[in-house]
């Protein structure tokens, strides 16, 4: 499942589910921010930022899982919020 998708995610945002992935070339970091941030098609993001499609895939692939955790994380605390009340 996507979690995260074309231009959904903010600066903040992106920057801390970035922050939690092995992901160190500047490249790749800014076809991703491209794409997901701005909102280029992945396509458009890999080309102008010279990454391969397989390699973008990748990266935006720990992204996603990343942002599963996230979301699972969330899901937890919001039924402990609502078991409390």
């Amino acid at each position: 499942m996507k979690y995260i998708s074309q231009g959904s995610q903010c600066q903040q945002r992106f920057e801390l589910l970035l922050s939690r992935t092995d992901i160190r070339s500047d490249n790749i970091k800014a076809a991703l921010k491209d794409h997901l941030v701005t909102g280029l098609a992945d396509s458009v993001a890999s080309a102008i930022n010279g990454v391969s499609q397989s390699n973008f895939n990748r990266a935006f692939n720990a992204m996603n899982d990343v942002a599963e955790t996230v979301e699972k994380i969330k899901e937890l605390d919001w039924a402990r919020v609502k078991s409390v009340n």
